[in-house]
């Protein structure tokens, strides 16, 4: 009545849970490096932005009217 078989492929190899808690846990080790490098990066791209930006953030306003009257 019974041939004992086992629920996965005759020709696969015997599944493993320590390979899956294995291949689980280094997935998340990636999605987790994935995040932290990724904040990282936003990051150095706001500094990077910030030092091309002047200090007196109406200081492009005074320029542009100096320019404009100069101008005028």
């Amino acid at each position: 009545m019974s041939d004992n078989k086992k629920w996965f492929l005759a020709d696969d190899l015997q599944p493993s849970l320590y390979m899956w808690v294995f291949t689980q846990m280094c997935l998340g080790a990636v999605y987790a490096a994935v995040v932290f490098f990724g904040v990282i990066g936003v990051i150095l791209i706001l500094r990077a932005i910030s030092f091309l930006l002047p200090e007196d953030p109406y200081a492009a306003l005074e320029t542009m009217g100096q320019v404009a009257t100069a101008l005028a």
